[in-house]
């Protein structure tokens, strides 16, 4: 077998009128984030959105939700009134209902399916980039888990079944997987979070959306993170990314200012780079599967004879030096001298992010923080933007943290399960915490000490 990068068959996705194109997702597929503004998904909505698309499509639903505005008339002309007055009354309050609905106003699990994508054409693309996402990292694997424990809260009512049937449910197939999970734990824990939350559905309905926003947020961040750490990228912990409380007071000496969104800031800077990187990477001689990160070269490697990644290797600086260099002149000869797979991938890597244009970066860059002011802003004053937690947030980590009604969670171990769950804080906001349990009388102490404190079961 041959290891090297197929040449050609990279000619034939970067060159367009003869020109080299920064594409991506080819065979490798990294963030949903657009580098169009148009297509940036501003969130109006909420995410509610996203959750409402994954709950049609776990139906067999389209992705799409679309009224059928005959629907209403239909069940009004077999219905019996008393008179034309009483026939109006019920139709205005079905129409209020779904109106209710789709603005994220929901009281059963059933209706998310009714919540529709943003109607602009444009941000409606970004929100569906970011339903793929969440859908592939952490519904598709255990669809029928899922299937199950949200068919099991389900409601059959009159109204229900009016309001199911207001929606066009033509059956349509799911594209195919775009996106992977390198974080296996933290998808198995969304698993589990969703069936606790599943023992208390009003507050399901309540926080749902919540949960999955967070989930999506910290996958994006530790992929960025992990990615541009090239082979060395862990995928069985998560990286410290250090939030605060919206109710601190923030201070450039805390553990958030060098560890929180200006740490994330710094590492998507240049990150669309990688995206084409690894694409580029995608079109060898040796395999076929897509989704390969940098880890994954090495893991493959490590089972091949060491002249397979010499050959490999060689190839990524043959195609700096002779390749890239046609469109690039400029471009600075690398020679090979024996260089191991991080360094090749490094030198790749720079070698690509010199020529992304600057707008490129910037709108990619601009959609990741998107999401992250969007949901998770505190304004520091002269330290800019600051990641916090509001309080419906940490209740619902800290509910689905701690289990079902009857459970209990030892305080300290209270700061691990959040950090399995991407949170982490430093002591000042540990002791703010402490202080919001102890206020809505969350906290117990069960020895004679009193050194022993536990949090109680909010669900």
């Amino acid at each position: 077998m041959i290891f090297q990068l197929d040449y050609q068959r990279i000619r034939d996705f970067v060159e367009k009128n003869g020109v080299y194109t920064y594409r991506r997702r080819e065979n490798t597929f990294v963030l949903p984030l657009p580098t169009r503004k148009p297509e940036r998904a501003k969130f109006e909505n909420g995410y509610a959105a996203i959750v409402g698309a994954t709950m049609r499509v776990l139906d067999g639903e389209s992705i799409e939700y679309e009224k059928n505005e005959n629907s209403i008339d239909g069940i009004l002309g077999e219905g019996k009134f008393d008179s034309d007055e009483t026939t109006e009354v019920f139709k205005l309050f079905i129409e209020n209902e779904l109106e209710d609905i789709e603005n994220s106003t929901i009281t059963r699990v059933e209706h998310f399916k009714n919540i529709p994508f943003i109607n602009h054409k444009d941000e409606k693309k970004g929100e569906i980039g970011y339903f793929n996402f969440f859908y592939d990292l952490f519904i598709r694997d255990y669809e029928n888990e899922f299937n199950s424990l949200f068919s099991e809260l389900k409601t059959e009512d009159l109204l229900s079944e009016i309001i199911r049937i207001s929606g066009q449910a033509d059956n349509k197939p799911l594209t195919k997987r775009k996106y992977k999970m390198l974080f296996p734990g933290l998808q198995q824990q969304f698993l589990n979070d969703v069936r606790t939350l599943s023992t208390n559905p009003a507050f399901l309905i309540q926080h749902f959306a919540d949960i999955a926003l967070h989930y999506t947020f910290i996958a994006m961040s530790q992929i960025v993170i992990q990615t541009n750490k090239l082979t060395s990228a862990q995928t069985d912990k998560l990286h410290r990314i250090v939030f605060l409380n919206m109710s601190e007071t923030a201070s450039k000496r805390r553990d958030f200012y060098n560890e929180g969104l200006r740490f994330l800031r710094e590492e998507i800077r240049s990150f669309f780079a990688h995206e084409h990187t690894l694409n580029i990477l995608g079109n060898n001689t040796f395999t076929q599967e897509s989704n390969w990160f940098y880890k994954d070269y090495a893991y493959y490697f490590q089972k091949q004879l060491p002249t397979a990644q010499e050959e490999f290797i060689k190839s990524i600086y043959y195609w700096i030096n002779e390749e890239y260099k046609l469109y690039f002149p400029l471009t600075e000869r690398i020679p090979y001298e024996e260089q191991d797979l991080q360094q090749a991938f490094k030198d790749l890597y720079d070698t690509l992010r010199r020529n992304v244009k600057e707008e490129i970066n910037s709108r990619y860059s601009v959609a990741f923080e998107t999401i992250a002011t969007r949901f998770y802003r505190k304004s520091g004053g002269s330290l800019g933007n600051i990641l916090a937690l509001n309080m419906n947030q940490l209740i619902s980590l800290i509910a689905v943290a701690v289990g079902p009604r009857g459970s209990q969670l030892e305080l300290n171990k209270l700061w691990i399960e959040l950090e399995n769950r991407g949170v982490f804080f430093d002591k000042y906001s540990k002791e703010e915490v402490v202080k919001i349990l102890d206020n809505l009388n969350y906290l117990d102490k069960k020895s004679d000490s009193g050194d022993a404190q536990y949090v109680k079961a909010i669900l």
